[in-house]
């Protein structure tokens, strides 16, 4: 619950962040149903299987990789989780952006992703799938505009909360000392 566990300052960058997350999750669902129905009429049974690792793999990693490290670390105030999230935010970014292109694929992966490179195909193929597979692009590029702005949120909150890079390192060092003193002891 945001409104009740995130304090005020990190509240808006914590909504437009699991903004992205929801973005991000109908995105791989609806790529996932283009990538279906190419299985069914076009037999791309490999653009099929990528587009269901993309699902499998990218709604939960993305909720475990960085939103919900940006949420305990805003929730915790705690400096070390926000340089986690930038890392795997920055990530998500690529892919999104890489997603919206959908430059051609190895072998016969050129429908795994719903992308501005192969619309024009999608569109000749199939008038009622092209219309999806631009609804699922315009997805993904809405997800990454909206990234690009979390991304700006996320570090006027870490600022204005009062971290910096030293406030890092010396969490790191903590947890470090803390890590070898709990080896040791066991």
């Amino acid at each position: 619950n945001i409104g009740e566990e995130i304090p005020s300052h990190h509240a808006r960058a914590v909504r437009m962040c699991y903004a992205a997350y929801c973005i991000l999750a109908l995105a791989l669902l609806g790529n996932m149903f283009v990538a279906t129905a190419r299985l069914f009429t076009d037999g791309q049974f490999a653009s099929f299987l990528m587009a269901f690792i993309y699902l499998v793999c990218g709604v939960p990693g993305a909720y475990t990789l960085w939103y919900k490290r940006l949420y305990n670390s805003c929730k915790r105030d705690r400096a070390l989780g926000f340089m986690w999230f930038f890392l795997m935010f920055l990530l998500h970014i690529a892919f999104v952006v890489y997603a919206s292109l959908a430059p051609p694929g190895f072998d016969k992966q050129e429908w795994s992703l719903c992308g501005v490179l192969n619309l024009d195909k999608a569109l000749a193929k199939s008038k009622i799938l092209g219309i999806f597979h631009a609804v699922v692009m315009s997805l993904f590029m809405v997800d990454a505009g909206l990234s690009l702005l979390s991304i700006r949120w996320v570090y006027i909150s870490f600022r204005g909360g009062g971290h910096s890079v030293a406030d890092i390192r010396s969490q790191a060092y903590a947890e470090g000392a803390r890590s070898a003193m709990m080896s040791q002891s066991v």
